[in-house]
């Protein structure tokens, strides 16, 4: 075992783990970052991120050289220098017509990321100790600090822990043996998919990066993404637009005409088979949006869950808990990437000015550093435990279509601090 010292230990080089380390970085805060995965590349492309009231919070904490280049992980670069603003417009898949749509904002505002290139960006000059896998945690009241174990068999200990370990956090497991994540009743399968720039222009016409619908005859819900564009001069890339098509449905007997409802497939090939008899039933362009998907196209399902935080936060010793591994949420009103960033500034503000890494062992007021760390546990959850809540019903939401108005929180406005009602949660 290592010997204790006074540095942060940060768990995950996610979003989250990352952008605490620039700040620690930035502000001459010694920490360690370790990651469970070989590298950056380990998960793929991923997912694409739109960010908007959080900007002001990552612009605090980056570096400014950082925060001038984010337009390199913009999904699609021109697009934004001609103005082309997304409206996240939502549609009905059945007949095409246009339900709803939000106003555009400037860039300053809004901007839509591509997450593999932005967590790329996030870990410029960061030095990352990967094949990390976090088994256990030891939070101690005395100078020593936090201890945490790793699949190898190496241990590391410290002032402080950060777990941002993301939504199946190992730590906040261990943390909350006896509260588990909820599984929320939706079946997901996604493909990551090239398109020319003419295969892609029916798209483009009705946005620039982003749109989604449910169908009305048959509650199936589709959203599609850019990812990277031909003029953002990726690397690898052909000329080619890299879409994202995410497709979803309820999880309940006698959908689509099956008694049973409809299981994930078996087999790539059922997948893509899967997805084409969905898109049968909708009308152009999103039809030939699916209907393009090459036989050669993988395939990945995804599981649905979230996982609430308690009203009241239990005491976590020197642990703090960051981002997904707070509280995962689903992607239907996108605000996950949003949370986490706020949640890193409100670690900043509130439990740092309390971490002292002067000392090797840490010699500071034990007391005012677990104080800090439950004050910043209750902002965390008067913030995020609505959102949570809020982000399932919208995912519950797309697949009824009875439900969905101005009113769903699929549909309303995206902001921090939302009024939601959760009495029928502990």
């Amino acid at each position: 075992m290592e010997r204790p010292q006074g540095d942060i230990i940060i768990i995950g080089a996610g979003v989250a783990g990352l952008l605490l380390a620039q700040h620690l970085q930035k502000s001459n805060i010694p920490f360690r970052i370790f990651e469970r995965d070989a590298d950056l590349t380990t998960r793929g492309v991923g997912w694409g991120l739109t960010l908007h009231w959080s900007l002001p919070a990552l612009r605090d904490l980056l570096p400014d050289d950082l925060f001038r280049r984010l337009p390199e992980v913009y999904v699609d670069r021109v697009a934004v220098e001609r103005a082309e603003a997304t409206r996240f417009p939502f549609y009905d898949l059945s007949t095409g017509e246009l339900k709803a749509a939000t106003p555009p904002a400037p860039e300053s505002q809004r901007i839509r990321v591509a997450r593999d290139r932005f967590r790329q960006l996030l870990a410029s000059g960061i030095n990352i100790q990967w094949a990390k896998a976090a088994t256990n945690i030891e939070s101690r009241d005395d100078k020593d600090g936090a201890t945490v174990h790793f699949a190898d068999g190496t241990s590391s200990s410290g002032k402080l822990i950060v777990a941002c370990d993301g939504g199946k956090s190992r730590v906040r497991k261990a943390l909350f043996p006896n509260r588990e994540t909820y599984k929320i009743p939706i079946r997901v399968m996604g493909a990551r998919v090239e398109y020319t720039p003419d295969e892609i222009q029916p798209i483009k016409k009705l946005d620039p990066v982003f749109l989604q619908g449910t169908a009305s005859k048959n509650d199936t819900y589709v959203y599609f993404s850019i990812l990277d564009a031909p003029g953002n001069n990726t690397p690898g890339n052909n000329g080619t637009y890299i879409g994202q098509v995410i497709i979803s449905w309820p999880i309940r007997d006698g959908f689509f005409g099956r008694e049973s409802g409809v299981p994930f497939p078996k087999t790539n090939k059922g997948g893509i088979e899967l997805i084409k008899t969905f898109a049968s039933t909708w009308a152009e362009p999103f039809r030939s949006l699916a209907a393009s998907i090459s036989p050669e196209t993988e395939i990945k399902y995804l599981e649905l869950y979230d996982w609430v935080p308690p009203r009241v936060p239990q005491d976590t010793g020197n642990v703090a808990l960051v981002g997904d591994a707070f509280h995962p949420m689903s992607m239907y009103r996108g605000e996950g990437a949003n949370h986490a960033i706020l949640d890193v500034l409100d670690f900043v503000h509130i439990v740092l000015p309390h971490v002292d890494v002067s000392t090797q062992s840490g010699d500071g007021d034990t007391q005012s550093l677990h104080t800090a760390i439950e004050k910043y546990a209750e902002t965390v959850t008067a913030r995020a435990r609505p959102a949570v809540l809020a982000s399932r019903q919208a995912c519950l939401d797309a697949h009824d279509w009875p439900s969905i108005s101005g009113e769903s929180p699929l549909l309303s406005r995206r902001a921090m601090q939302l009024d939601f009602d959760d009495s029928a949660f502990d």
